[in-house]
């Protein structure tokens, strides 16, 4: 398995209470991928014993290898902490889907369901280090996720050990709801494969009806966990042939369930015949519900896009800094490229005295230079006759050592240009021209010589007019193969919200709504928000050659706080109101931070909400 380093983006967007952000993983040949980062709790990094637990679990989990098993990539310690890491499957988790379509088509829900039972199956099978079942013991519609590619993903495995707790074990408010009745007894380490069947007959069940059974009981919850049977579902929501699976398989006594969830996958796909959605349909059904343009979805990828980016043009940016140090490398030439007669390269000779610039080598013919009379001083004794032979020699070699360093020249030009045209991954968001100068060690420059040609005019890989840098050097500037520069036109665009809120683009403000500007034409995501009524949401807009005009209504969202009473609550710094609070509080739709104290007791939370959602806290304080 290669060694990845981790960059964290930013939030996933996941839900209230997810500590998971979207990152970038980069493998060791710089090759950049989406992942997702879940950082561990502060009270995990502060205790030893339960970290080094995380990391085991997560770990084994790695091992896993399933199509319908979300992939855990490893633990990992980051400079903002540590932190598990699993891939990045881009869908919406079930929770999600249903609060968007309430209830599912009841192909879709089969769909979901056999692939759950497969991959839970998988696991079991899998099993835990000691040979026992892996249990996941905490499937829920938050655990499960539906990629845009229609694939059914389990998520969880290898987080058990630091998942909320509430005291004495029992699972917090929200997972509480869908526990089996051991796990109600005997908290969530009561587990076993049955459990893990138990819950995925309740997950079943809620994609048909969309209702979790009991969850209005309140405080008789657990009384009628244990002892009443499934409520009734409307008529016609759960297939008559299904009806007797659901009961098997939440049977009170786990003896009494399936016992495995291939064999609950075995009975449904037996009672629902040929009506099963395809991977394509349920890719398709969740296109309705989530298409490109939903703000979520297009956060996520506009995080990525930008992380991806940015990896992109340090890349670059330490690709310009190693190109543009003057250096001079040696070239190797292989043997069957030298010309005929010319003598293999030798050693570097001495440096020479700096001769005159000369212009830059071309790839010509080159006539011989007459060797010019050399002045001999008086000697005093007479050179022996080899050491004659060896000047002669080395006059009539001097052309083709010219031809050869130009020759050299030509070859080193090519090579950089091949270089600056290598594909690299992610260019395609950059589009700025670059040119590299190549500096050439051309050796020395000849005399003057009506021998020799012209540069050719159809030679493209050398600019005829480019000055030398230093006496010998010949610097060769070659195109990098710069993208065409399009000039954008500016489109024009109106946003128009009700109630009004300042419109925000890249962190700076444009203006408050109703706005209209011109922007150029591209992919643009927009912030809006409004303090006074705490609005704050995301739109994603790609713009076109055309104008363009988006309305956007805000909704309001609904709030409900269980509180000790006195406790004064908070929403995003506004006072609300003192516990106990009756009925819900209206907010708008966004991203919002619940504080609520107690003396001094603090205890704080971030949510989101959705449309018309509803959410609820029940605080507890020390």
């Amino acid at each position: 398995m290669p060694t990845y380093r981790y960059q964290a983006l930013g939030p996933l967007q996941a839900g209230e209470g997810s500590r998971a952000f979207l990152g970038l993983a980069i493998s060791p040949d710089n090759k950049a991928r989406p992942v997702v980062i879940i950082w561990v709790p502060e009270a995990a990094e502060r205790d030893a014993t339960l970290l080094a637990k995380i990391r085991k679990e997560t770990e084994h989990a790695a091992l896993l290898d399933h199509p319908h098993i979300v992939t855990v990539m490893g633990f990992a310690k980051l400079d903002e902490g540590h932190a598990r890491v699993v891939e990045f499957a881009d869908g919406e988790s079930l929770r999600r889907i249903l609060e968007t379509c309430k209830k599912m088509p009841i192909r879709i829900a089969t769909r979901v369901a056999l692939d759950a039972c497969t991959a839970v199956h998988y696991a079991h099978v899998a099993g835990n280090d000691d040979g026992a079942p892996l249990v996941h013991g905490d499937l829920r519609p938050e655990t499960m996720l539906i990629s845009f590619q229609g694939t059914t993903k389990i998520t969880g495995y290898g987080a058990l050990a630091f998942a909320p707790r509430e005291v004495g074990g029992q699972r917090v408010k929200g997972r509480r709801v869908h526990s089996a009745p051991e796990q109600i007894i005997g908290g969530r380490d009561a587990v076993s494969v049955a459990t893990d069947v138990y819950l995925l007959g309740i997950m079943l069940y809620e994609c048909l009806t969309g209702a979790v059974p009991w969850a209005e009981q309140a405080e008789f919850f657990d009384h009628a966990v244990l002892t009443l049977p499934l409520p009734p579902a409307t008529p016609g929501e759960i297939p008559e042939g299904f009806e007797p699976i659901i009961q098997k398989a939440c049977a009170k006594k786990a003896a009494d369930r399936y016992a495995s969830p291939l064999a609950m996958r075995e009975a449904l796909e037996q009672a629902a015949g040929t009506e099963v959605a395809s991977d394509e349909e349920l890719a398709k059904f969740l296109e309705t519900l989530f298409p490109q343009s939903h703000q979520l979805r297009a956060a996520r990828r506009h995080t990525i896009d930008a992380g991806i980016a940015d990896f992109v043009r340090r890349q670059w940016a330490d690709q310009d800094r190693k190109e543009t140090t003057p250096m001079m490398r040696a070239v190797e030439v292989p043997a069957s490229m030298i010309p005929p007669g010319v003598p293999a390269p030798m050693a570097a000779p001495p440096p020479a005295p700096v001769p005159a610039p000369i212009a830059p080598p071309v790839a010509a013919p080159v006539a011989p230079v007459a060797k010019p009379p050399v002045a001999k001083a008086p000697q005093k004794w007479t050179q022996p006759e080899e050491d004659d032979d060896a000047r002669r020699d080395e006059g009539r070699s001097t052309p083709w050592l010219i031809a050869l360093a130009v020759f050299i020249a030509i070859i080193a030009g090519w090579w950089a240009w091949r270089k600056a045209h290598e594909p690299i991954p992610g260019a395609d968001i950059l589009d700025a021209p670059r040119q590299v100068k190549v500096v050439i060690d051309a050796g020395p420059p000849p005399e003057p010589d009506a021998g020799l040609s012209e540069p050719d005019a159809g030679t493209d890989a050398t600019d005829a007019g480019a000055p030398a840098d230093d006496a010998g050097l010949a610097a060769v500037t070659v195109d990098a193969g710069a993208p065409v520069a399009v000039v954008a036109t500016e489109v024009t665009v109106t946003i128009e919200s009700n109630p009004g809120v300042d419109l925000l683009l890249d962190g700076k403000l444009l203006g408050h709504t109703p706005w209209t500007g011109t922007l150029p034409p591209g992919r643009k995501v927009f912030t809006l928000q409004n303090k006074a009524l705490a609005i704050s949401a995301t739109r994603a807009i790609t713009l076109k050659n055309e104008a363009v005009t988006e309305s956007y209504a805000f909704e309001k969202g609904f709030v409900a706080v269980k509180a000790p009473d006195g406790a004064a609550i908070f929403i995003d710094g506004n006072r609300v109101g003192t516990a106990p609070i009756r009925g819900e509080i209206p907010v708008y739709e966004g991203s919002h931070r619940i504080q609520v104290t107690v003396g001094q007791s603090k205890w704080s939370e971030p949510f989101t909400l959705y449309g018309a959602q509803r959410v609820s806290f029940n605080v507890e304080l020390q």
